[in-house]
């Protein structure tokens, strides 16, 4: 992502960097250019003042290579298995200077792609939520992270309390890279879809010795997973593809149904609970395949 400096903010973000200091001592004033100083809301956050376009998430998964969580290596099928996330939490940086500035720029800084990312609506929402990066690290890369933080924090002339500027200090002393590493989503389907029909069956993972699979493996965006409990092929599930189905069903024999098939059998719409429905893709999730 390209680090360009609000013309705002330049001549504020160029003083703060001035006499950088990496250590964090009782007595430092900054850390890698950030002034240290405890939160303060100065004046009432009011999240509608923080707005940003949808749109921006298209700049978020064009930059990413693909609808991708860097935090936990999630793949996702589609955009509506996620959420947009800003690094630097909206409450978290109007507690840190933004308080102090005007619409546009708490506008602009809400939609600064240097600032967002995908995650999943369940981490979102339940681990990273305001958490700054004292509180909370992703599973996975933490260096990107945290040095994406201070980009962050330079531009827009952000503070930095001294737990957090410890925290990610710690984390990038130590760190040889702060790039992202990406799993190709797409290499799941070079790697599992032996069929090459788009999609990795319970069969296919089975003979990549891969089952069951988990929500965040690269395989799980291209699988059924019936009950929505973030685990495909488990041993004795009974949402599970079943042989009888298939061979009821599967005409073309690629080892699952498509919504040709049913129609031709008379089934469509396919509801959740039908022999067909776990051999099936409900993209929406629903529980009903080809409405």
């Amino acid at each position: 992502m390209r680090n360009l400096i609000h013309p705002i903010l330049l001549a504020h973000t160029l003083l703060i960097a001035c006499g950088d200091d990496n250590t964090i001592g009782n007595t430092a004033s900054h850390w890698r250019g950030i002034e240290i100083r405890p939160e303060n809301r100065c004046s009432p956050y009011e999240r509608s003042d923080y707005r940003y376009s949808q749109s921006v998430e298209d700049v978020i998964i064009e930059e990413l290579g693909g609808i991708y969580s860097p935090y936990t290596g999630e793949c996702f099928s589609n955009s509506q298995e996620t959420q947009i996330e800003h690094i630097v939490a909206l409450s978290e940086a109007h507690d840190s200077g933004l308080c102090d500035e005007d619409l546009q720029i708490r506008r602009d800084f809400a939609s600064d792609p240097l600032n967002l990312t995908l995650a999943s609506p369940a981490l979102n929402g339940s681990d990273k939520k305001h958490y700054d990066g004292a509180e909370w690290m992703p599973p996975m890369n933490k260096c990107w992270f945290a040095q994406r933080i201070v980009e962050v924090r330079q531009k827009y002339g952000l503070t930095i309390d001294r737990p957090e500027a410890k925290a990610l200090e710690d984390i990038l002393s130590a760190c040889s890279s702060v790039e992202i590493e990406f799993i190709d989503c797409a290499d799941a389907l070079n790697e599992y879809d032996d069929n090459g029909d788009g999609r990795i069956t319970c069969a296919e993972a089975r003979s990549h010795g891969i089952a069951p699979v988990h929500r965040g493996h690269p395989a799980y965006p291209f699988m059924r997973d019936g009950d929505g409990d973030g685990v495909v092929c488990e041993d004795n599930n009974a949402d599970s593809c079943s042989a009888e189905a298939l061979n009821e069903y599967d005409d073309n024999g690629n080892g699952s149904i498509t919504c040709a098939e049913a129609r031709s059998h008379g089934i469509a719409p396919v509801h959740r609970g039908h022999p067909a429905y776990p051999c099936m893709r409900d993209g929406d999730n629903d529980g009903v395949v080809c409405e």
